[in-house]
């Protein structure tokens, strides 16, 4: 077997980082979300076999493997030379639709060994014997949630029979280039980062960001419209990610009175053609501080958050073995340390994407989340065609009022944006 080792990614890197972190009984929370896949062509299990072997084949990350050199470099190296070796030894296999419920718990709760085995498992969905779904569960080192859309087409259009152009890139070749020529946007993140940790806000305390034992947990459904959204936020001339970060800012800032706030952001980092179809695990954390008085119109907020967003995302590759430094030096050592602030994650459809659909009530539901692991306030944005939020907070200072009111707050002003009324 070629053991050819290659340097990891940025991306990859900082994945194993956060895995590094992990408790052994957390391990699988390392798994991207499921995968669920509907069979939209007349097949075979068989021809679903083979359009999953071809998706192996066209994308390196799925068949790679991960290892530490004895002088601690982080390398990647081709763990199966082609598409046949990997599904020869991929966790794989066939199930009715009736056991779905319980696959899609017991194969995301479980590791996936990125050193030896293929970072990824799937089955068959049937129907009546029919092919209707396919459950993929894959490391989030080898895909993020823009991989897993590439993935999701591929799969479609080689389960279809059609040609595909070769893929955009392979992670190999961008590791060689981020530690070649492309080293001085490394630099330059660095210096960002730097700087935007030395003018945060400091704690009160070193006791005042012991983190709570018992996570804080919520949903909300906002019964908002997408659509509706994404024409809000074009009339402000800013995307519908601007308005989240905005509007989530102007959330904790009016509900814990303070106008400076550390604001964490997961950036895709695909705003490069020539990383835009990789699939492979690019993205990491952008961080942003933001400061307004509160004077400002929403549509005026807006557009200041815009701009300081887009130079963030500007500079969220970075090594993430400096991220772990310069966070230590600023989160830890410094006294008083810095407020490790307030963290988001944008999964939004774009526009068009889904029909549109109307508004409905808003529902909340507090519940102890099932994952543990990750930022001290974690505030996830999704939707296809509403848009939800999910939370996982342990933050001392943010109990569960007003956990609440920063969602009530968050909600006021998707509605304003969108031009829809409340509904409760």
């Amino acid at each position: 077997m070629d053991v050819t080792t290659y340097p990891m990614t940025i991306g990859q890197l900082s994945v194993h980082r956060d895995v590094e972190r992990m408790p052994e009984e957390r391990l699988w929370e390392a798994n991207l979300q499921p995968l669920v896949w509907d069979v939209k062509t007349p097949c075979t299990v068989d021809d679903v076999w083979t359009a999953l072997t071809a998706l192996a084949g066209r994308h390196e990350s799925l068949r790679t493997n991960y290892v530490f050199e004895a002088d601690g470099s982080p390398r990647q190296f081709l763990g199966a030379q082609d598409a046949e070796e990997v599904m020869a030894r991929v966790e794989r296999g066939v199930a009715d639709i009736s056991e779905l419920p319980a696959l899609l718990l017991s194969k995301h709760q479980s590791v996936l060994d990125i050193y030896h085995g293929i970072p990824w498992r799937a089955w068959v969905i049937t129907e009546d014997g029919t092919p209707t779904k396919v459950l993929y569960v894959v490391h989030h080192i080898a895909c993020d949630g823009a991989g897993a859309l590439i993935m999701q087409d591929d799969f479609h259009a080689l389960l279809a029979g059609r040609t595909l152009p070769p893929p955009a890139g392979q992670p190999i070749a961008m590791a060689l280039d981020q530690q070649g020529a492309g080293a001085f946007r490394l630099r330059a993140a660095e210096r960002y980062w730097k700087r935007t940790l030395e003018a945060a806000p400091r704690l009160a305390s070193r006791e005042a960001g012991t983190p709570n034992e018992e996570l804080i947990g919520v949903t909300m459904q906002t019964g908002i419209p997408l659509e509706a959204a994404h024409a809000g936020a074009e009339k402000l001339d800013v995307s519908m990610a601007t308005v989240v970060l905005a509007a989530y800012y102007h959330a904790v800032r009016t509900v814990l009175t303070r106008p400076a706030v550390l604001l964490t952001a997961i950036s895709a980092n695909r705003f490069d053609p020539s990383m835009a179809g990789v699939v492979t695990s690019l993205t990491q954390w952008a961080p942003m501080l933001f400061e307004f008085d509160g004077t400002q119109s929403f549509a005026e907020l807006a557009a200041k958050v815009h701009g300081k967003a887009l130079n963030a995302f500007k500079n969220s590759i970075c090594d993430p073995d400096y991220v772990v430094n310069i966070r230590e030096e600023y989160f830890v050592k410094a006294d008083p340390p810095v407020d490790k602030g307030f963290s988001t994650n944008v999964i939004l459809a774009p526009p068009g994407f889904a029909p549109a659909v109307e508004q409905t009530a808003r529902t909340v539901e507090f519940a102890t989340p099932q994952r543990a692991w990750g930022p001290g306030f974690y505030f996830i944005v999704s939707g296809i065609d509403r848009i939800n939020v999910a939370v996982r907070c342990n933050r001392p200072d943010v109990d569960q009022e007003k956990v609440a009111a920063i969602l009530d707050v968050f909600q006021e002003t998707l509605l304003e944006v969108a031009g829809l009324p409340a509904m409760e």
